[in-house]
């Protein structure tokens, strides 16, 4: 049983110290360009490997008489086997974290900068890849707990003090007492499968089922919106030297639909990231203090539907309004990855609108929805301009620009073109539809 606490102190210590380092390093890196980034990721992914053995060298030589460390009096004590083991699973914890967090959308980062939500963006980063980040863990406790020539050289393998589940096993398998090797080797085993499953728990949020489904509906209060004009002069806007967008002027008023037309590739998503703050550009941009983007390719926020509305000042009440609105209210509390492609577009639209924003960007907003869905998302843009706000949307519908705009630009091949301009004719004619 002392070996057991004392390879539970040591492991689950090293496992915390390595998360508290390893984690804020993962979003720092995630977040910032710098030189060699690249290379850095490499050399700590290449880490993983690290022998114990080498590490508890290192360590040793650290912390003896002579080394650097040699006045803390940590050789073949417990402290010194928990450094020597954050050190050697620091670079899973760090690396697969890192990994993690750059492959989350920058769509699912965009809706948060946003939004209002009071939260840290490391943190933002750490809830989104927390699947990452919980394999990270899981196999960053395990190498600790499985490891033995780290804590043996470093703590001496001192019965009652040092010792611990592995190098227990060794010290019994060497002597010839293989039933009681065995025993600790499953004690060992059940303590890792035993961690591994509370921290699977947590990562699906399978407490959470516990909770009582609140379903009661108060209609949110829609305050009067008063925002100045959003304008762009002159505005220009490239990537790696390739022009997307070339000198386009508009202006979206207070209280006005404005539909960008155009077929694929036009440039339509690239403004409005533009206009949304997301994309910078060159010209004179002057953008509403507050929006919110229904992204072209819809998006989900860890959580359940429910939590995806992210507006910081909505109770579950008026969020499941906004459910009921869209038809979602019965899925609040499920995986949005289970949504089918036109319930996560009617979710993100319930996203936008409940964020009460000045200016609301859609872009492509009910490309996977039917008639009668249509119709019932078009009706929040009536309201909102009604209560003052702004809209902004792209479309290659343009039976459905000209049912909602108060004004339409066309756009073709990254510049705003008159609609008898030859090459969209075709498209602002309703032939290009399917």
């Amino acid at each position: 049983m002392e070996a057991m606490w004392v390879t539970l102190i040591t492991s689950g210590l090293a496992t915390v110290f390595a998360i508290l380092i390893g984690l804020p390093l993962a979003s720092l890196c995630a977040r910032k360009d710098f030189v060699c980034k690249k290379m850095l990721h490499l050399i700590i992914r290449a880490m993983y490997g690290l022998p114990p053995v080498v590490v508890g060298v290192v360590v040793y030589l650290a912390l003896s008489k002579d080394g650097v460390l040699g006045d803390w009096g940590f050789l073949f004590t417990i402290q010194g086997m928990i450094i020597a083991q954050t050190l050697l699973i620091l670079p899973l914890v760090w690396g697969i974290s890192w990994t993690g967090m750059e492959e989350i959308p920058n769509e699912v980062m965009d809706i948060y900068r946003l939004s209002d939500v009071k939260r840290p963006y490391a943190w933002l980063m750490v809830f989104e890849a927390k699947n990452q980040i919980s394999a990270a863990i899981m196999l960053a406790f395990g190498r600790a707990i499985a490891e033995v020539g780290a804590v043996m050289i470093v703590g001496g393998n001192i019965k009652g003090f040092t010792r611990t589940l592995t190098t227990s096993i060794v010290l019994e398998t060497q002597q010839g007492r293989l039933t009681e090797a065995l025993v600790l080797g499953l004690i060992l085993l059940l303590l890792a499968v035993v961690v591994s499953i509370i921290i699977l728990l947590f990562e699906e949020n399978w407490f959470h089922k516990f909770y009582k489904d609140n379903t009661e509906c108060n209609k949110p209060k829609m305050e009067v919106l008063l925002n100045g004009k959003t304008t762009l002069q002159n505005v220009s806007y490239s990537i790696d030297g390739n022009e997307i967008l070339s000198n386009i002027s508009l202006e979206i008023n207070q209280g006005e639909c404005v539909v960008i037309l155009g077929g694929s590739g036009s440039g339509k998503t690239s403004l409005l990231k533009i206009i949304s703050g997301i994309n910078k550009a060159d010209g004179d941009i002057i953008l509403n203090e507050k929006n919110m983007i229904v992204p072209q390719k819809p998006v989900y926020l860890r959580g359940n539907v429910r939590s995806n509305l992210i507006e910081n000042n909505l109770t579950i009440e008026e969020k499941n309004w906004w459910l009921n609105e869209v038809g979602l209210l019965e899925f609040g509390n499920r995986d949005p990855r289970t949504l089918s492609g036109g319930e996560l577009q009617r979710l993100n639209v319930a996203r936008c609108f409940a964020s009460n924003a000045n200016l609301m960007i859609l872009d492509e907003f009910t490309s996977n929805l039917d008639g009668p869905n249509v119709l019932k998302m078009e009706s929040f843009i009536s309201e909102h301009t009604k209560r003052g706000g702004s809209v902004i949307l792209a479309t290659h519908n343009p039976i459905q620009a000209k049912r909602i705009s108060d004004k339409i630009f066309i756009m073709f091949d990254g510049e705003l073109v008159d609609e008898q301009h030859p090459k969209i004719s075709s498209l602002v004619d309703g032939n290009w539809m399917g």
